[in-house]
């Protein structure tokens, strides 16, 4: 949306193609509303309907909408399309019943459709703000809400701000243990962890292993670009793009956040308005 509201404000013909129902994309469906308003994007919404955007939902580049078509009709190009995809641990057991990875539980949150966990445990694997946030959902929704990280509290990437949050909203964090394997009768009952040493972002596995009781495990391990977006296209990845199409968003950096993503975005305008005015 951003890069889209840039463009339109120089002058240039734009049209955006979303793949879901809203405009908004991670932050619109992934971010709980507790930490993230939704008022800035209806706003810039507002904004691209008033410059004339022409605004496609419900259309997902892919098989049935090859990206190489959209960039051999457009001038431009600026795909923003996001990680939407988790990343799984690849671990025994990931398929049990109560298992869940951060971007269905997160949406399903969002939308009201998690339903209660009263008197369950809720174990959130992951050191990220995205793993803050499935803890404080859990919380919410009247689970015991546990972070489990791999590596020290000072290695965690999540902002302090966020931890913070969560530990006023009495979210335990336990550190230095590696999920090893799920454990369970048909639905989870246990995570089988391996503990770690090091400090910071350092980690040695020991093969000492704990297990740790669960009810619900909420898998926030990192998340990728779904490979679905070459389907059809000559393009397999990132790297083999044509020169008319430029990256933003979370797709273009390590660090996932709003700011970096809003950052990204205006560099591709830049580079875009740099050719033009060539």
């Amino acid at each position: 949306m951003h890069s889209a509201l840039l463009l339109a404000r120089q002058g240039f013909s734009v049209e955006i193609f979303e793949r879901e129902k809203q405009l908004g994309g991670m932050p619109r469906y992934f971010l709980p509303k507790f930490r993230f308003t939704r008022k800035g994007i209806e706003e810039k919404e507002k904004k691209l309907n008033e410059l004339g955007v022409k605004i496609h939902l419900g259309k997902e580049i892919g098989e049935a909408m090859p990206l190489q078509g959209i960039a051999e009709k457009f001038d431009f190009v600026i795909l923003a399309c996001g990680e939407w995809k988790a990343r799984k641990l690849g671990i025994l057991g990931e398929s049990l019943k109560g298992i869940a990875q951060w971007d269905s539980f997160l949406r399903q949150y969002n939308e009201g459709r998690a339903g209660k966990m009263q008197g369950k445990r809720a174990i959130v694997i992951g050191g990220g703000d995205t793993a803050v946030d499935c803890a404080r959902a859990a919380k919410k929704l009247g689970a015991e809400a546990v972070i489990a990280y791999r590596r020290s509290r000072e290695g965690m990437p999540a902002e302090s701000r966020e931890i913070a949050a969560a530990e006023s909203e009495k979210i335990k964090f336990i550190f230095h243990l590696s999920p090893a394997k799920f454990t369970g009768k048909g639905k989870l009952e246990a995570i089988e962890f391996e503990k770690t040493q090091g400090q910071g972002r350092e980690m040695k596995m020991t093969g000492i292993k704990e297990e740790v009781q669960a009810d619900i495990a909420v898998i926030a391990a990192g998340q990728m670009l779904d490979q679905k977006i070459f389907g059809g296209s000559k393009f397999k990845s990132l790297d083999g793009l044509p020169e008319n199409v430029f990256i933003a968003g979370d797709i273009a950096g390590r660090e996932k956040r709003i700011a970096a993503a809003v950052r990204s975005a205006a560099e591709a305008v830049e580079k875009i308005r740099q050719i033009t005015d060539n």
